[in-house]
């Protein structure tokens, strides 16, 4: 019986022949084969095209076309069709789409399944032909399904997004001369206008200053209910010990065992000074990051040591020499341009402190900047946390949440240097207009423009004082 090697895609495997001496898939020229329900096939032979053994992306490809023929019963054992066209079903293309697009361009799966879950239930058996005219349809179902969930416009706009997306790749995928859809349905439904929200609320310095301050408190250990210490009952430990207590007679009335209080006096434990605050370092240096380079949390978890350029340019401000890193990040725009966007570091405080972490991940390059502590990978951090425990109050309903902090950074780049092109470029927005909805002006410049609005104050200013010497200089007519 001929072996069969690991190629780590389920379905797909390959045959070996009595001379192939290599287990490894993709160190040998054996061809792929694939083995689904009822088939099995030599995907070369049944495709008709030519299929890499050293690679398993083109393997993967036309596996996934033979799923799609034996699930839609078009299978044929003689071969696969020239053209699938627009015969293929949604369901088995939203399959294709994320294997082949949503993996490549790592969407967040977290937000897509919901909404591919309810796209499927509705629309997954029908073919990519049929829904070409089926624009009425669509619009109605969502229309019908915001109503059943109360719906806010720009959820209703999301899914609008997510089937539009399916149907533009359905029309530029094509298979050989011939496109899956012609016709995208949802050209001919209108979006909702006016829903995109948008945060308002500034974050005044005081507010920047208690974040900075709620760093520390991150690490703060609360008691637990069965725990018999505190910080405070641990400082008052030490305290009586000093004294010249005795360490028994303090156990027995701290309830404690007398090896624990010898600890505590020693400081080996419930120390404020060996205690190590990782959480409150790493979300300092986050914070530093948002406001002063405006980078999104999505960018931020995926900066890599590789990717910080530690040769600063210097530029020259007011006779001044001042330092300046790019920062490479891997931006959302970069799958429709194809271009890396990159960030500036210009602060002394941000450049001191990527230094100082490029030294504790030993310049490990593949190290994570603002993942854990150890240079790991992490998706989320506690910014709720964070905001809590520096006494705002948050949510999206009331404008405040991390993305507030991207705002805050482009209204402080336009106030910094009076052009919002520059807050554009800095931003990495395409369209004036959309850096104009992430500028927000402060609560002391708004109260300073209605006070320049005292026309009697203005007139006083400018008139001379009454009974002073000198005559009120005359008007020149020309």
């Amino acid at each position: 019986m001929p072996r069969r090697g690991r190629s780590g895609v389920k379905n797909l495997y390959k045959k070996h022949s009595a001379i192939c001496r290599n287990r490894d898939p993709l160190k040998c020229d054996c061809p792929w084969y694939a083995k689904y329900k009822h088939v099995n096939v030599n995907l070369a032979n049944w495709s008709g095209q030519y299929v890499d053994p050293r690679r398993r992306q083109h393997a993967v490809v036309v596996l996934n076309r033979l799923r799609a023929a034996v699930d839609e019963h078009f299978f044929r054992p003689d071969g696969e069709y020239e053209v699938l066209g627009g015969k293929q079903t949604l369901r088995s293309f939203i399959a294709e789409w994320k294997e082949h697009y949503a993996k490549v361009h790592d969407l967040d799966f977290a937000s897509l399944t919901s909404m591919l879950r309810a796209i499927d239930r509705e629309f997954g058996s029908y073919t990519l032909e049929y829904l070409e005219n089926a624009s009425l349809q669509i619009e109605r179902w969502l229309n019908e399904l915001g109503r059943q969930r109360r719906w806010a416009d720009n959820t209703w706009n999301r899914y609008y997004q997510m089937l539009n997306s399916l149907f533009v790749r359905a029309i530029k995928w094509k298979n050989g001369t011939v496109v899956r859809m012609k016709v995208n349905p949802m050209a001919s439904i209108e979006r909702r206008t006016g829903c995109k929200r948008r945060f308002r609320v500034r974050l005044e310095e005081g507010i920047e200053d208690r974040l900075f301050a709620a760093c520390d408190r991150l690490d703060d250990v609360a008691p637990t209910p069965w725990s018999k210490l505190d910080w405070h009952k641990a400082e008052d430990i030490r305290r009586r010990a000093a004294a010249g207590e005795s360490q028994l007679a303090i156990a027995a009335d701290f309830k404690i065992s007398p090896s624990l209080c010898c600890e505590v006096i020693a400081g080996l434990v419930w120390n404020p000074a060996t205690r190590v605050r990782r959480q409150g370092t790493m979300m300092r240096l986050r914070l530093m990051m948002a406001l002063d380079t405006g980078v999104r949390r999505e960018e931020l978890m995926k900066i890599q040591l590789k990717h910080v350029d530690f040769n600063p340019v210097t530029v020259t401000i007011d006779g001044e020499s001042r330092d300046v890193m790019v920062i490479e990040v891997q931006s959302k725009g970069e799958k429709f341009t194809g271009e890396k966007e990159r960030v500036y570091a210009g602060t002394e405080r941000l450049i001191a402190a990527l230094r100082a972490r490029r030294d504790a991940l030993q310049n490990n390059p593949d190290a994570y900047v603002f993942g854990t502590a150890s240079g790991f990978r992490q998706q989320h951090f506690q910014w709720h946390r964070l905001f809590r425990l520096a006494g705002i109050n948050l949510g999206r309903n009331k404008g405040v949440v991390w993305h507030s902090l991207r705002h805050e950074f482009c209204s402080r780049t336009a106030e910094n240097t009076g052009d919002p092109v520059v807050a554009q470029e800095l931003a990495r927005h395409k369209d004036l207009r959309t850096t104009q909805g992430y500028l927000h002006a402060r609560r002391a410049r708004i109260l300073a423009g209605a006070v320049s609005l005292d026309r009697s104050r203005r007139t006083t200013q400018s008139s001379p004082v009454a009974g002073s010497s000198g005559a009120a200089p005359a008007r020149t007519s020309t």
